[in-house]
């Protein structure tokens, strides 16, 4: 039997055409309820959020890279001594520096790590550091300790030597340099303390 043959049912409603007018039907409620709703809302009064946008622009990384990293590795730093006392003018606290075998260490105490992070004072060491290798100090890579204010080792960075030799001679950028540094930081976060007496 043809299924489309004349006067076979082809006047009467299909599935597809209940579905097809149900969907418009459907649509067409939906605009206006939403529109409804729109206007049901008040304007947001008790809660504004601006204050909580930071102010643009932000500052990059890169950026911090490229002012910072230059500016100490153009300083006049000859031995290890020479890196705390340049360091310490930019109001880093050093606790200590010391020569391990091939690697010059270097313990510090970030005072600003929850309004800056760790970035500011990685890229002063990075630059100090390469103006250091610059006079011709000899070290396999200066190894950053960061402590907290207790203090306590909470971090650490690496600088590696081949790295600022290619920095120093051009090969990379300040921020490219930077970028090198930053990524070999480690840092451990503690879980705040609950004081709390069993009673209450």
């Amino acid at each position: 039997m043809n299924r489309n043959a004349p006067g076979s049912g082809s006047e009467r409603p299909t599935r597809r055409r209940f579905l097809q007018a149900g969907a418009v039907a459907a649509t067409i409620g939906l605009a206006g309820c939403i529109e409804e709703m729109g206007t049901e809302f008040p304007q947001n009064t008790e809660w504004p959020v601006s204050s909580y946008v930071p102010d643009l622009p932000v500052e990059e990384r890169s950026a911090i890279f490229e002012e910072r990293v230059p500016e100490l590795a153009a300083a006049d730093v000859t031995d290890p001594e020479g890196l705390v006392s340049t360091l310490e003018e930019y109001d880093m606290a050093v606790e200590s520096v010391e020569r391990k075998r091939d690697v010059l260490t270097l313990e510090y105490v970030n005072t600003d790590r929850y309004d800056e992070g760790n970035v500011h004072d990685v890229a002063l060491i990075a630059g100090g550091y390469a103006s250091l290798i610059d006079t011709g100090y000899d070290a396999v890579a200066l190894g950053a300790t960061i402590l907290d204010d207790a203090p306590a080792s909470y971090g650490s960075a690496t600088v590696e030597t081949v790295h600022t030799e290619d920095y120093n001679a051009g090969a990379l950028t300040a921020a490219e340099y930077g970028e090198l540094v930053v990524s070999t930081i480690e840092s451990q976060r503690y879980e705040p303390g609950v004081d709390v007496s069993p009673e209450e």
